[in-house]
């Protein structure tokens, strides 16, 4: 199965994080997160991933390569102007072909059963298939109504409200490429334009409840709260407490507690990390403090200086995280 990975969007919730890489290419326990996506994919059968670009495409491209290094001969769609969930793969059609492909986000983390996806949808004859997980905030994230069939009555409200089981569409489905013929050209979007339009014609898409861990990596904060996450459940064999880079260097009388730490960062003497992201070639002083931050590649903090709730890059002025 081929699949195409989301990725083209601005990440203007994401800053300033994302004033130096795109959000997929975000470091997610010491890797670029669009690492996590395809090794999950090449699990579930994926030999070949789409990539669509935009906003500092570079950061992408040096992230994952032509991913050989996980199984997934990877290619890559610029996009001048981002075209949105349907006219990403609408600008590719041709590549797609004519089998069902998987669509995802390329800027969340998650661990789904994408081979049980991918036999729910050749069962059923869907034209399309929604994985769907428990909506953990109602407030926050719009609602996927389905039926006793698991057939989708309404999506986002739409084409119209209605009533059933309510989950959350987590932006991973399973398509029939031709669908895509039906957008035009440019700027479009599934849900909208594809998905709404098929439950107002009595040709729902299919839904499928899914477990599995996923976090949303919308904002700084959530970025945060999601390493803590991580961190606790041990995501995929990662160690539980702290993740420290090998070539990292903590002094023997530092501490560091629930937090990453990058490659070539050092934290010297007397030194209290908590709760907290460093990126690579960081630089925590002696008898420093820092707890519930981020602070990003080749950012030196001071001896005895203390940091708590901010995000700190090089050349950009502190910035406070929201509690």
């Amino acid at each position: 199965m081929k699949a195409m990975i989301l990725a083209a969007g601005l990440g203007t919730r994401m800053r300033p994080l994302t004033l130096v890489k795109a959000k997929a290419a975000l470091p997610v326990l010491n890797r670029p997160l669009l690492h996590w996506t395809l090794e999950l994919l090449a699990a579930h059968g994926v030999r070949e991933a789409m990539i669509n670009l935009h906003h500092l495409p570079r950061t992408v491209r040096a992230a994952v390569g032509d991913g050989r290094a996980f199984g997934v001969k990877v290619a890559y769609s610029y996009e001048p102007e981002i075209l949105g969930t349907g006219g990403g793969p609408r600008k590719v059609r041709r590549w797609l072909g004519d089998e069902p492909f998987l669509l995802v986000n390329g800027d969340v983390v998650f661990d789904f059963d994408l081979t049980r996806l991918f036999r729910a949808h050749a069962r059923s004859g869907a034209r399309v298939t929604l994985a769907l997980i428990p909506n953990p905030d109602p407030r926050k994230y719009s609602g996927v109504v389905t039926g006793p069939d698991g057939r989708v009555r309404s999506i986002a409200s739409l084409p119209r409200a209605a009533r059933g089981t309510i989950s959350m569409f987590p932006g991973v489905h399973v398509l029939d490429p031709a669908l895509l013929d039906r957008l035009p050209p440019g700027a479009s979007d599934t849900v909208r334009d594809l998905y709404a339009p098929l439950i107002a014609e009595g040709s729902p898409p299919l839904g499928v409840r899914l477990r599995g861990p996923w976090y949303d990596l919308g904002s700084p904060s959530l970025y945060l709260a999601s390493h803590q996450s991580l961190l606790a459940s041990r995501f995929r064999g990662s160690r539980r407490g702290s993740v420290i880079h090998p070539e990292a260097r903590v002094h023997p009388r530092a501490r560091v507690t629930r937090s990453v730490v990058g490659k070539g960062a050092v934290i010297e003497q007397g030194a209290d990390v908590r709760g907290s992201v460093l990126w690579d070639r960081v630089r925590v002083g002696r008898d420093a403090d820092v707890e519930a931050s981020i602070l990003a590649t080749g950012v030196r903090l001071a001896d005895g200086e203390a940091l708590g709730h901010a995000v700190l890059m090089k050349g950009q002025p502190r910035a406070e995280l929201t509690r």
